[in-house]
């Protein structure tokens, strides 16, 4: 599912990476990357009841930061997990991936995705998110029969802001995701 994401975004990266030089645009991406990794590796072991605090990850001071703003949150919305960064796959849609939490949220079962930015951004620029988590919603849903109620983005921001949006449309985010593998397909066999 990210590599036909990654395919409607090609063009402007490549446009931001002319602006800004290449040395810049690695040291950038090279940021955000490790951040959230980082972030998502203390998520998962606070979220399985484990001690983070002897973990690599917790001595990163903006990653320790964001982490601290993100856990009320967390202990807030997330109880019953049933998946936690677990690969699947849909037949129906011919994708696979690794969902980051499907859990009850706020009582109601929920796919949710991690993301970290350098500060909170416009709903518009989170739609692609939707999309994603779609079809981690279809995945789920094709293999246990089990029809989770919405989607839900976590933006964690560097200066600890928190963003979260809900949707529960998940459908109209399938027939979107239905041309982006269209235009993947396009531009793969172009």
């Amino acid at each position: 599912i990210t590599t036909v994401l990654s395919i409607l975004s090609r063009e402007a990266i490549q446009k931001w990476r002319a602006r800004v030089g290449e040395e810049e645009a690695n040291r950038v991406t090279k940021h955000a990357t490790t951040r959230g990794t980082n972030l998502h590796t203390l998520f998962e072991h606070f979220l399985n009841n484990e001690d983070i605090t002897g973990l690599k990850e917790w001595e990163v001071p903006l990653v320790n930061l964001m982490f601290r703003a993100a856990k009320p949150e967390l202990v807030k919305h997330v109880d019953n997990i049933y998946q936690q960064e677990t690969q699947m796959s849909s037949d129906r849609l011919c994708l696979a991936g690794t969902v980051d939490l499907i859990c009850e949220w706020d009582g109601e079962l929920a796919v949710v995705d991690f993301k970290t930015s350098a500060k909170t951004k416009p709903e518009a620029w989170l739609e692609s998110y939707f999309v994603q988590l779609s079809a981690y919603w279809a995945m789920f849903s094709e293999k246990t029969g089990v029809v989770p109620k919405k989607l839900v983005v976590f933006l964690v921001a560097e200066n600890g802001d928190i963003q979260i949006v809900e949707r529960r449309n998940p459908l109209d985010y399938l027939k979107t995701l239905r041309e982006y593998v269209s235009k993947f397909i396009q531009h793969r066999d172009a």
